[in-house]
């Protein structure tokens, strides 16, 4: 197969799925998930961050 055999439908391939994206995207089941990961950098964080050596183990004896 080559170019000519399947070239002219790649464009119909990549709309189907963009529409499917969008429409997946703009699906309300997924709007209380997206508002927390929009909202994610705004909140402070529970628990301090994995590999912050700030204190570089000197709390530590």
């Amino acid at each position: 197969m080559n170019y000519e055999v399947y070239g002219p439908y790649i464009p119909v391939v990549m709309l189907i799925t963009f529409l499917a994206l969008f429409a997946w995207v703009l699906n309300p089941k997924n709007k209380e998930k997206y508002d927390d990961a929009a909202n994610m950098p705004l909140q402070e964080p529970d628990e301090p961050i994995l590999g912050d050596e700030s204190n570089n183990g000197r709390d530590q004896k």
